[in-house]
């Protein structure tokens, strides 16, 4: 039970941040400042949103691999060291080629919402066109430029935040270490 209460506190984290995001994507007309000031905002704001976004999710996977892989969560025995840790090497590889795809989804799935939030990516600039007794919307180009440059950044910090991530494993490592502490404390008792 106590594993299972892990694994939904590290996806409730998870999936409540990425509600955050796509609130934050339905505020209609959210200005920082003037021109140059907003850009510079958002960009950085964005940048660390996917940053954390990313680390969420890896580390989300990663706490449920380790809570239900008994393999991944320790070493048996110093003999099988090597091919675990190969091992651990190639599950860690695919997590991160995995989050980098979903993260990178939920930012064009955060910029189609955009689309049709007034005031965000040319949300109010829409025009609906009826023809054949059927409503087109027609997206302005500028729009698609704003959204683009927003999929970019998403998809930059998304990219830089893996290879910090790849390069130093080391997210998840404390919540896992304190829960097996708790586990071997609770065992004793």
């Amino acid at each position: 039970m106590k594993k299972l209460a892990f694994v939904i506190y590290a996806w409730g984290s998870t999936l409540l941040f990425a509600f955050i995001i796509y609130w934050l994507a339905t505020v209609p007309n959210l200005r920082a400042g003037d021109v140059v000031t907003d850009e510079v905002i958002k960009v950085i704001f964005r940048m660390t949103l996917y940053a954390i976004l990313f680390v969420l999710i890896y580390r989300s996977i990663i706490i449920t691999l380790k809570t239900t892989v008994d393999r991944l969560s320790k070493w048996r025995s110093r003999k099988e060291e090597a091919e675990d840790s190969e091992f651990v090497l190639i599950i860690e590889t695919l997590v991160v080629v995995l989050v980098i795809f979903a993260t990178i989804a939920f930012a064009f799935f955060e910029q189609h919402v955009q689309f049709y939030t007034n005031g965000r990516n040319g949300g109010s600039q829409v025009v609906y066109i009826k023809k054949d007794g059927v409503d087109t919307a027609y997206i302005p180009q500028t729009a698609i430029a704003e959204a683009n440059k927003g999929i970019l950044v998403s998809v930059m910090s998304t990219l830089l935040t893996a290879i910090v991530v790849y390069s130093v494993p080391v997210i998840g490592e404390l919540e896992v270490a304190i829960k097996h502490k708790l586990e071997r404390e609770s065992k004793k008792k």
